[in-house]
């Protein structure tokens, strides 16, 4: 008997080094992913002002300038990085300011990849190779884990305060050639359905539809703006994250084009 518990007790010493190795392994690789990301940002994206009220009240109505279209974003050295990288995404208040990334291969590759191709539980902000690079689709999705320190698609959790959802209503996505300002009108709890094959929103009909049930919807973990107007020629934006409440859940927050500037 003092044989077995002699065994039991080294095996569960062997198996709490093991964990506590692992332990410190992630926070080491979660460490070096998130300065990796902040050095991305500091060497990549010039600086901006940001004037977010005037942002979402005014950019459908403000005048275009003649002026020349600056992207804050040097996307010839983001491309030397890695060439699968397309696109920048910024939410003025909250922490998310990443590279977007889009493998044609392999959908869910950068699960578990970061920008520069590194093994990381961060992952990527990604697309599915169902969605075009332009931004041009209907319905555009983009996924992002919801990390315990607050990176990644973490910052999307913000929007589940009230206060938090009417302050705060822009997204901005940078491509190559054009900067594309977004609206938010919602975010909500939902399933793990998959959006993109569940509604084909490329049917003005089913569009319609899917845009009814958000706005009807009756869900006390939602904020949803009643009086925006969104059209069958819009296009939508959905950011998608995990929840804690299980992995059957997502997080979604959903804008929409409101100004794009090429």
């Amino acid at each position: 008997m003092r044989k077995i518990w002699r065994y039991t007790a080294v095996i569960l010493l062997f198996a709490a080094i093991v964990c506590g190795g692992l332990a410190v392994k992630t926070k080491i690789e979660k460490e070096r992913t998130n300065a990796r990301y902040q050095q991305m940002r500091q060497t990549i994206r010039l600086e901006e002002t940001w004037e977010e009220e005037k942002t979402v009240q005014d950019m459908e109505t403000e005048e275009d300038t003649e002026k020349e279209l600056v992207i804050p974003v040097d996307f010839e050295a983001l491309k030397k990085i890695n060439a699968e990288i397309y696109a920048w995404i910024t939410i003025p208040g909250t922490v998310i300011d990443y590279p977007v990334v889009q493998s044609e291969k392999d959908d869910a590759k950068y699960l578990t990849l970061t920008a520069e191709e590194e093994e990381s539980a961060a992952g990527s902000i990604f697309s599915e190779s169902k969605n075009a690079k332009d931004f041009s689709d209907v319905h555009t999705v983009l996924y992002g884990h919801n990390m315990k320190d607050g990176t990644m698609f973490a910052g999307l959790h913000k929007f589940e305060e009230e206060e938090f959802f009417n302050a705060h209503r822009t997204v901005v996505i940078y491509t190559p050639d054009a900067i594309r300002y977004y609206r938010i009108f919602a975010a909500y709890l939902y399933d793990d359905r998959h959006l993109l094959q569940s509604f084909d929103c490329s049917d003005a009909e089913v569009f319609e539809a899917y845009i009814k049930s958000i706005m009807e919807q009756r869900n006390l973990y939602a904020y949803i703006d009643r009086k925006a107007k969104i059209r069958v020629s819009d296009r939508i934006l959905t950011l998608s994250t995990c929840h804690s409440m299980g992995p059957e859940y997502r997080y979604l927050v959903q804008a929409v084009l409101a100004k794009e500037i090429k």
